[in-house]
Order: C-alpha cells, then sequence, then structure tokens
C-alpha cells in the first residue's frame, strides 16, 4: 500500500508542476490491474496519461506492463474526457473511463485517448 500512495503522490507532483497542454503534463492517472474487477491483488501500478491529448496512446509506453484487464482512474482533469481501447489504433470499441469507477472489457486494454479543453483540434 505504501508504494502505490508514494506512486500517486508522485504523480500529484508532477500535475502540479506543469500545465495543461504540456508534454509532461498528466491528464489522467489511473490504478492498472492485471486481473478482473479492479481488485487488489492484480494491482499493477498507478499509471498516467500524458499530454495535450487528442491522439491514440499506447497503455503501455516502454514494454513492461503485463496486460492491463481493469483499469480506475484516480483522476482526470476537468473537462477531459478518457476512453481506453483494446486495440493499437483506437478503432475497437470504446470504454469510457470515470474517476473512481472499475473499467474492463473481458481482454487486455491497450491503448487510450484523452479529449482535453486543450487538446489540438483534428
Amino acid at each position: 500500500m505504501l508504494p502505490k500512495l508514494a506512486l500517486t503522490l508522485s504523480a500529484v507532483a508532477v500535475v502540479l508542476a506543469s500545465s495543461p497542454g504540456d508534454p509532461d503534463f498528466y491528464n489522467t492517472v489511473a490504478d492498472i490491474y492485471s486481473g478482473p474487477d479492479c481488485a487488489e491483488d492484480y494491482f499493477v501500478w498507478a499509471d498516467p496519461i500524458f499530454g495535450s491529448g487528442g491522439t491514440c496512446q499506447p497503455l503501455d509506453r516502454n514494454g513492461n506492463t503485463p496486460d492491463i484487464l481493469s483499469y480506475k482512474a484516480t483522476s482526470i482533469y476537468t473537462d477531459c474526457v478518457v476512453t481506453l481501447y483494446t486495440d493499437s489504433e483506437c478503432n475497437s470499441i470504446p470504454y469510457t473511463v470515470d474517476v473512481d469507477e472499475c473499467v474492463q472489457a473481458g481482454v487486455p486494454f491497450v491503448s487510450a485517448f484523452a479529449l482535453c479543453p486543450f487538446s489540438p483540434s483534428t
């Protein structure tokens, strides 16, 4: 529990240190899980979605994340809408993310799309 708290606090510190639209700004922070129901036994780590949004982003940016079978946002920047996908192009069925709600698809989530007020227009 202590490592989870430390990771969440460090993510909050980065949010406070950068501005919306900055490349290192965390528009969303979530707990990711390698099993169903956002069960604590399957907790992997807290993970951010960076930047200004408006693009499909991989959830596993470093090739070291186990399959993400459930996902629970702990913070989403005001007026951002976050959607998860089970494919890498954000073309599969969209799963909307809300703070403190567990999201699961029955197969691993692969990518995310955040649309924020400061996202570039497409």
